[in-house]
């Protein structure tokens, strides 16, 4: 028997160690940098938070992903790094391509670079003659000057600072008056040379109607697609502008980031294009609310390109975010350019030549001129085959057609891995060289690694004991539902109760997307599920299901009073809202701005016991009360346990419940009643109380299932001394007040999801999966626990209304 060779087996040990433990060990870094990047931009004002991209950008501060830390610890160079070293050493680097710069659509006026959104002389003019509304040179729109103001919609607008051109416009720097609040500006131009007054004033007209949308049923979802906050356009001017918050616009495009960093490797042209697709999916499918009013089912980007998708770096990677959309864009092509029709179609073709172009580094070689040509095999970089007939395909050149988005992702994602790099001798070194050349070598660089475990040790002691303990880190949960292994084979059977928040997210249709659920969901990301839906009138009656085996697990919230032979695990927060009907017509005499948009826990404790029957005792107007109730028997024992408390009040509150059921109290008293209705016939009611029969109705349900509503205002709720929390705050993290239009600010706001996972919101509550301790049963509810858990079902129940373990990335 040959003899083995020991340093070979400490080789080989060190590798199997290094593949195992390294994936927990970097995901642990993965987990620190989140929240050590977290705590430091909290230290950064408001009004300088455009920094951070902005200084990212010019310094080149970039943190690289868990991959890339990866790659430069485990990895040695490959053959093709070094021989790229050995070029750049020698001088014979070759040249990154760089995108084409954009040929001038307005040859009316005689640029001296023949492109007036590039031209120096745009910023010159500025520095000569401040006040200058034209260049000195062609007479193109010149630049805003620092401190111009733009009246809008939403408020004010002063220009800081110009910062680049992008697609057919310049964008700004800018912030909101009064508050300082940092925001975007892009600058659309309609030149008296190109357009006529007519023209002019109908491109405004449609910029107005068009730039910006919301979905139809209001809900708030992210598709990485930059929401409008204001549209204008300026009367005596030939300008518009789209007004943007938050930092996203400060990023570079991906033709920017590819002339400074060259192609993008296979992997990560996956990566974008996984993304678009995915905001693809969703712009196609989903009804939106146009600014005009009008509903439109399904839009189209129309304007993909390297110049309209933009590159957020994150710590753990990147996000490609789609901008400038041809539904408005397009309004201020020159009357003669021609735009091919926009489609979903269409849309897959640009995408299949974006990723192309960025597997070649630009639109152009930098060397002869020559456009790369996807039917010119020599333009394509070495990839997998399959990938690359899937990109062809994309374009309408490939062996198979794409019907949606939707079915080109899922295609994607079935594509093989890209073939791991072969290492071979290099020619000319005989065999026995290159066997004396892998002979063992100590990895020093392990201890380097091991150095690394104890500063991340150390700096888990300093930070993180500090966490409490029911915290829940996002970047330590799971990735995806399909990756959640040993579900036991077979039906299963579980419950809820009917009408309960689970009950409604789980099967109500277009929450997530259109015509789908989120029991579909789930459904197809695990196919290996298979489960069967039961609810029951009541959880206690649920719960009962549990026990005597007629469900394996349930859904439920009051989990402080189950038996010990039971146990749960949470999966996400809900909590009781309590409303008062909304008019903004009306809202100077409202019942939130009566209320200035809060009550008290002694107040509820008041109008629910039958101690007040008008609101002009609490203050408000004079008007008769009304309560309602929603139809979940846990709903009204939440809010039994933590606001009526004590016994009286319970008894009274019951009381008035079954004397509301009678036939004879049908009829209006002047005491007040308890009515009892589903969720949207009890949204209905209390504004039509209010506007057609001057009644002051007041109620409480479920957050999830009020969500996006905007005829009721939900109020802040102040228990004891304590200052007053809302459910809801805007997407700057301030509260909505009275003075907020639910209806037309629809996007703007969403849940207060700090406030409901530190449940510091007095009505939250969990959601939980309660199974049974016993071993002898199948442990289904423990692994639909886990699916739960996952990021992505996570972000599943966000889109349902539901709010997640922990705020999510």
């Amino acid at each position: 028997m040959a003899k083995k060779d020991r340093r070979g087996f400490l080789g080989r040990l060190t590798k199997q160690v290094t593949s195992v433990e390294g994936s927990r060990f970097f995901h642990g870094i993965k987990a620190f940098q989140g929240r050590l990047r977290t705590g430091v931009v909290r230290f950064v004002p408001a009004r300088l938070l455009w920094l951070v991209p902005f200084l990212q950008e010019e310094l080149d501060l970039r943190p690289p992903s868990v991959e890339q830390l990866k790659e430069r610890v485990f990895s040695p160079p490959s053959k093709p790094a070094l021989q790229d070293l050995a070029e750049v050493e020698g001088g014979v680097a070759a040249g990154i391509a760089l995108p084409q710069r954009v040929k001038s659509l307005y040859p009316e006026y005689r640029c001296v670079q023949d492109n007036p959104f590039a031209c120096e002389w745009t910023q010159q003019t500025l520095l000569e003659e401040p006040t200058a509304k034209y260049c000195i040179k062609c007479g193109f729109p010149a630049l805003l000057p620092p401190a111009a103001k733009i009246r809008g919609n939403r408020g004010t607008y002063q220009v800081e600072a110009f910062l680049k051109h992008r697609g057919r416009g310049r964008l700004y720097q800018g912030i909101r008056l009064p508050d300082r609040q940092p925001v975007f500006i892009k600058e659309y131009l309609l030149p008296e040379r190109i357009f006529n007054l007519q023209e002019a004033r109908q491109r405004k007209e449609a910029f107005l109607n068009l730039a910006g949308v919301t979905l139809a049923d209001g809900r708030v979802q992210d598709v990485r697609l930059i929401p409008v906050w204001d549209a204008i356009a300026d009367a005596r001017q030939e300008r518009c502008y789209l007004v943007t918050k938050g930092n996203i616009d400060a990023y570079p495009t991906l033709a920017s980031y590819i002339a400074e960093t060259g192609a993008m490797t296979s992997a990560q042209v996956r990566t974008v294009l996984n993304q678009v697709l995915q905001s693809l999916e969703f712009l196609h499918d989903q009804k939106y609310r146009l600014r005009s009013g009008l509903v439109q089912e399904g839009l189209t980007d129309g304007n993909l390109s390297l110049d309209s998708l933009l590159l957020v770096p994150s710590f753990q990677g990147f996000f490609i975010y789609l901008c400038d959309l041809i539904l408005w864009e397009g309004r201020f092509d020159p009357p003669l350019v021609q735009r091919p029709l926009s489609s979903p179609a269409k849309d897959l073709q640009d995408l299949g030549y974006t990723a192309f172009y960025l597997l070649a580094g630009g639109t152009y070689n930098s060397t002869n001129g020559q456009w790369f040509n996807p039917r010119v095999k020599e333009h394509w970089t070495p990839i997998h085959p399959a990938f690359k007939d899937y990109i062809l395909s994309l374009m309408g050149l490939g062996m198979t057609s794409f019907e949606s988005a939707e079915i080109a992702r899922r295609a994607l994602l079935k594509l093989p891995p890209e073939p791991e790099i072969q290492w071979l001798p290099l020619e000319g070194v005989p065999e026995e060289d290159e066997t004396k050349k892998r002979r063992f070598q100590f990895p020093w660089w392990l201890l380097g690694v091991l150095g690394l475990v104890l500063l991340g040790i150390l700096l888990w002691w300093l930070f993180a004991r500090n966490e409490p303990r029911g915290a829940v880190v996002a970047d330590s949960l799971p990735c995806c539902i399909e990756q959640v292994s040993g579900i036991p084979p077979g039906n299963f059977t579980y419950t809820a109760e009917r009408y309960g928040p689970w009950d409604y997210v789980l099967q109500r249709e277009n929450l997530i997307a259109k015509g789908t659920t989120l029991e579909a969901e789930i459904l197809e990301r695990q196919p290996k599920l298979e489960l069967i839906y039961k609810p029951q009138p009541s959880w206690t009656e649920a719960i009962a299901d549990i026990r005597s085996e007629e469900a394996e697990f349930a859904i439920a919230s009051l989990t402080e009073r189950l038996s010990f032979n039971l146990a749960h695990e949470n999966f996400a927060h809900d909590g009781l809202v309590v409303f008062v009907p909304f008019s903004y017509a009306r809202r100077e005499n409202s019942l939130p701005q009566a209320l200035k948009g809060k009550i008290t826990f002694e107040a509820l404790r008041q109008l629910y016991s039958d101690r007040i029957s008008n609101w002009q005792e609490l203050g408000g107007p004079n008007l008769p009360i009304k309560l309602y109730i929603p139809p979940s028997q846990e709903a009204i024992e939440i809010f039994e346990q933590r606001v009526l408390k004590d016994t009286a009040s319970i008894e009274t509150f019951r009381d008035l419940i079954k004397q509301s059921n009678r036939p004879s109290n049908r009829v209006f008293t002047s005491r007040p009643t308890i009515t009892r209705l589903q969720t949207f016939d009890t949204l209905r009611e209390v504004i039509r109380d209010f506007e057609d029969r001057d009644i002051g109705a007041i109620g409480f349900d479920s957050l999830s299932k009020i969500l996006g509503q905007c005829s009721v205002y939900p109020l802040a709720l102040v228990e004891g001394d304590k200052p007053p929390i809302t459910p809801l705050i805007l997407n700057n993290n301030l509260p909505v007040t009275p003075s907020t239009d639910l209806c037309n600010a629809k996007g703007s706001y969403g849940p207060n999801v700090k406030a409901f996972v530190t449940q510091t919101y007095p009505l939250a509550y969990p959601l939980a999966v309660i199974y049974p301790r016993d071993n002898s049963r199948p442990i289904i509810g423990e692994k639909f626990a886990e699916i739960l858990k996952t990021l992505e079902a996570q972000r599943l129940l966000y889109k349902s209304g539901l709010v997640p373990l922990q705020p999510l990335p």
